[in-house]
């Protein structure tokens, strides 16, 4: 009977768990989405907790600008080569959103990324030249 118990127990956790996870993934493309909608992005963050019944799940998010390296390229290279290769942009915009919860007494967290191009992401032009 013990073992019923518990394995009942663990089943109820899980199934938890589980649920936990899909409602973290479906808070945190809501979370990017708010973000993604925006006409342009200026690098901020922010953090908070949902309301009412998703109280027990909080969030952070931030948007920062990612500087995208140059590649070495061979010396041998032709113009025309080296010229396919030239990047469009310096840098490009980065969203991160994490959301967190609590359950049966240990902590969760669920992180989801993404970029954007330059275009989208408002940097002062004396940031732009310092490059």
């Amino acid at each position: 009977m013990l073992a019923v118990n518990r394995a009942m127990r663990e089943t109820i956790l899980v199934r938890g768990l589980s649920r936990d996870y899909t409602q973290a993934r479906f808070l945190l493309e809501d979370l990017i989405a708010m973000l993604e909608l925006q006409p342009q992005l200026n690098e901020a963050s922010d953090s908070g907790r949902f309301q009412k019944e998703l109280s027990r799940f909080s969030y952070k998010w931030s948007v920062s600008k990612v500087d995208v390296p140059e590649p070495p390229l061979p010396a041998d290279m032709s113009p025309e080569a080296v010229e396919k290769f030239e990047l469009n942009a310096s840098y490009l915009a980065k969203i991160e959103a994490t959301v967190s919860w609590r359950r049966s007494g240990r902590d969760y967290e669920q992180t989801a990324q993404t970029l954007w191009t330059p275009e989208k992401l408002f940097v002062p032009e004396e940031r732009r030249k310092k490059r």
